[in-house]
């Protein structure tokens, strides 16, 4: 287990390889550490602005990362900007973003500039809260057809994502962090959604998690046509 000495030592060793690398103009600090609410099971995060020869800053950084003990890495790419995101043998999540310096930029309130310049980029939005309602309904209509035919743990994982998406939505609704469950610990209810984890595999069980399930999905719509045909989805 990392310690947190050691994340700020290595935080300091990042930015330090950072200041002596030609190739990048410009570097943050991102997430909880950039504005002050970084805890002890916080991770690194680490933007870099790179002028020229991207493919290789890439390469030349995730040799380093290895030479400081990472041990996998999962890349996430968000148009030209890549995210790569190591774990380190200590358990440490280190992740280091690498933006063509004409798109470096704060895209939320957690960017700290550390050095270099950063343009001026439009704030990412939250999610769009028709997209959730739908993908919570089509989660849902697979959900009762995996219950049905007795496929079991399909509907499990049906079940799931159709929680995910409703969540998301309270989140929306009561103003707090929608993205990845950032939120959830921070509504006022959220011991509502504790009906409708499945407690087994048991096709009575499924179909009663799913049923509170749809009854706080029903909540979140306003279309009288769409609430009627997601009410039959599980009619209880």
């Amino acid at each position: 287990m990392f310690s947190v000495h050691e994340r700020d030592q290595l935080r300091r060793d990042l930015v330090n390889a950072a200041e002596v690398d030609p190739r990048v103009v410009g570097a943050a600090v991102t997430g909880s550490a950039s504005v002050g609410r970084e805890d002890r099971w916080s991770d690194i995060d680490f933007a870099l602005s790179v002028d020229r020869d991207l493919d290789e800053v890439v390469t030349d950084w995730t040799a380093l990362m290895y030479a400081c003990d990472a041990v996998g890495h999962v890349d996430v790419r968000r148009g030209s900007v890549l995210f790569r995101v190591f774990l380190l043998r200590s358990t440490l999540q280190v992740d280091v973003a690498f933006w063509p310096s004409s798109e470096f930029g704060a895209t939320g309130p957690t960017f700290k500039l550390l050095f270099g310049e950063a343009n001026e980029l439009p704030q990412s939005s939250p999610p769009d809260r028709s997209e959730l309602v739908g993908l919570a309904w089509l989660y849902g209509l697979h959900a009762r057809s995996s219950i049905a035919r007795g496929r079991v743990w399909q509907a499990v994982y049906m079940i799931n994502g159709m929680r995910d998406h409703v969540m998301s939505l309270w989140c929306l609704r009561e103003g707090v962090n929608a993205v990845q469950g950032r939120g959830l610990d921070d509504l006022r209810d959220a011991g509502a959604f504790a009906g409708t984890l499945v407690l087994s595999t048991h096709p009575d069980e499924l179909a009663r998690a799913f049923h509170v399930l749809t009854g706080l999905l029903l909540g979140e719509i306003t279309d009288s046509g769409l609430a009627q045909a997601v009410r039959a989805l599980s009619p209880g």
